[in-house]
């Protein structure tokens, strides 16, 4: 079950209708803005409609504060849901002023998705749970939020109404016989689920940890509650121990820098989302800024982990304002799977009030296409340049090319990936004389000083269609140049170089012999 589709009307700041399309399938988002560009206000829309499912929600009090007194109360939130891959129909689910919580059947549909908690914010975990606080206590934390929605297995209840229903009991009715009783068995089943659900977090946590290359294991601590009586309820604790190259560490936020408490986080977080084992429902997960804070060292794991483990079974759903991030994330996971939006500010007049503009995410040779149609010959050349050097880089990294080595990586230029490709792969000696060609008017920045001249104009039309060409080059069949192959051309020449050196050598050995027989017969001529 995937969300295909995403309205804002009037919402926040949000003037106007907007529409975010996902392809008929759902795909995955990744969505870039910079501060103030309306991110925070699609971050609230998402929240704001899954949480219908289980309130009423204030649309009106959301509604963008400049839209003209004719169209007042007109803020709604719309989302198109497909059933599954095989359905050819969609469910419309509309939040507005006036229909400000989801009912019916869609009410199930939501809701379910909701208990998924895909909006928990890992940074309040690490802030609040574990670096805060001398004593570590996750227990609230997961009754009372996280796992509150999740089903215990043996009651067929959530574990956040098991919970009300046994402080409820023990704390607002008269303790007789058969109310224990109910406190008692009630505790047992509620024991049982929650023990379960930390042993599974448990170990998804310490599966993501590895994952980030931390010799770090966690163990979850949890004994069980005890009835002693009325408003008297022990062993509210989940703690958490942590070992650190197999020893164990008593005050974890004491000794763990900063990056190892944040992929602890996370992977914390992450599993449990991963906890609950619904079927058939929708299952969104929303990382709003994940990566302020997280160095490089963390965010490439990170991407491993929801490529293997969440991007086929969740909808993920990721913001940052770091605009070279969103493009490795794009290169990262690609378009199969993945939708890309710019979310960016604009006036409507100089004296005007600001307001988003979403903007689908294009690969530079198609925004290199448009200002080409738009007649902007300069910034459609700096695109189909950009397009280029991006190209020739990720095919280095992808095929393990070996590429001239700079101390300052970002002195690297697209010369030194491309003349690696040439010398290193077998790609065809047409297109190569094509990029060529290219490279020196359309690709070269210095180049672009008459752009008026009517031949410029083909010469963008031809780098375009050349460019489009790299994407998937065609090699000759006469053997790929690989790194392997090339090392064992190497050996082949220093084997045949031996060679020559042993026979040599052999030639030496003999001709030396030969002197030495003939001194020899010279001497025994003078006796």
């Amino acid at each position: 079950m995937r969300i295909t589709e995403i309205e804002i009307n009037n919402f926040r700041a949000f003037y106007g209708k907007h529409t975010i399309s996902l392809g008929k399938d759902g795909k995955n988002l990744m969505v870039y803005g910079e501060n103030g560009s309306g991110k925070s206000s699609f971050f609230l829309a998402l929240k704001t409609f899954f949480e219908a499912s289980m309130r009423n929600v204030d649309i009106r009090g959301f509604e963008n504060i400049f839209i003209p007194e004719s169209q007042k109360d007109t803020a709604y939130l719309q989302f198109k849901i497909k059933q599954n891959e095989r359905s050819s129909s969609e469910t419309v689910i509309k939040v507005d002023v006036v229909n400000n919580t989801i009912t019916g059947n869609d009410k199930l549909l939501i809701a379910d998705a909701n208990k998924i908690k895909g909006f928990f914010d890992y940074k309040s975990l690490l802030r609040t749970h574990l670096v805060d606080t001398d004593d570590v206590n996750i227990f609230r934390l997961l009754i009372e939020e996280i796992l509150s929605e999740q089903e215990n297995r043996f009651t067929n209840k959530t574990l956040g109404n098991e919970w009300q229903e046994i402080i409820y009991e023990s704390h607002e009715l008269k303790q007789g016989q058969w109310v224990v009783k109910s406190i008692k068995e009630k505790i047992e089943n509620f024991n049982k689920g929650l023990k379960e659900k930390i042993q599974s977090i448990e170990d998804d946590t310490n599966t993501f940890i590895q994952r980030f290359g931390y010799s770090i294991k966690i163990k979850l601590s949890f004994d069980g509650v005890e009835y002693y009586g009325r408003r008297d309820i022990h062993n509210q604790n989940v703690g958490i121990k942590i070992d650190f190259f197999s020893k164990p560490i008593p005050k974890h936020q004491h000794f763990l820098n900063e990056a190892k408490l944040s992929a602890l986080a996370i992977s914390l977080y992450l599993a449990t989302i991963k906890s609950n084992p619904s079927e058939g429902v929708l299952k969104i997960l929303v990382l709003d800024d994940l990566l302020i804070g997280l160095d490089m060292s963390n965010r490439l794991p990170l991407l491993d982990i929801l490529k293997e483990f969440f991007q086929d079974d969740y909808q993920i759903i990721m913001t940052t304002y770091d605009k070279i991030w969103f493009e490795l994330v794009n290169n990262y996971f690609g378009i199969t799977k993945w939708n890309y939006i710019d979310i960016y500010s604009k006036k409507l007049a100089d004296d005007d009030f600001e307001m988003p503009i979403i903007k689908q995410n294009t690969d530079y040779i198609e925004k290199a296409q448009f200002y080409l149609d738009e007649k902007d010959y300069k910034a459609s050349a700096v695109y189909v340049r950009s397009e280029f050097e991006k190209l020739v880089n990720n095919f280095c990294d992808k095929n393990n090319l070996f590429v001239k080595y700079k101390i300052k990586s970002k002195e690297l230029k697209s010369d030194d990936f491309w003349n690696a490709i040439k010398l290193q792969t077998t790609i065809d000696e047409l297109l190569i004389n094509e990029v060529e060609t290219c490279r020196g008017t359309v690709m070269n920045p210095f180049s672009h000083h008459d752009l008026n001249k009517p031949t410029f104009e083909a010469e963008l039309i031809k780098a375009i269609a050349v460019v489009k060409k790299l994407k998937t080059p065609s090699f000759r069949k006469d053997g790929a140049k690989t790194f392997e192959q090339l090392q064992n051309k190497i050996k082949d020449l220093e084997n045949k170089v031996q060679e020559k050196e042993d026979t040599i050598q052999q030639i030496r050995r003999g001709q030396a012999i030969n002197q030495e027989g003939e001194r020899s017969s010279d001497g025994s001529n003078l006796i």
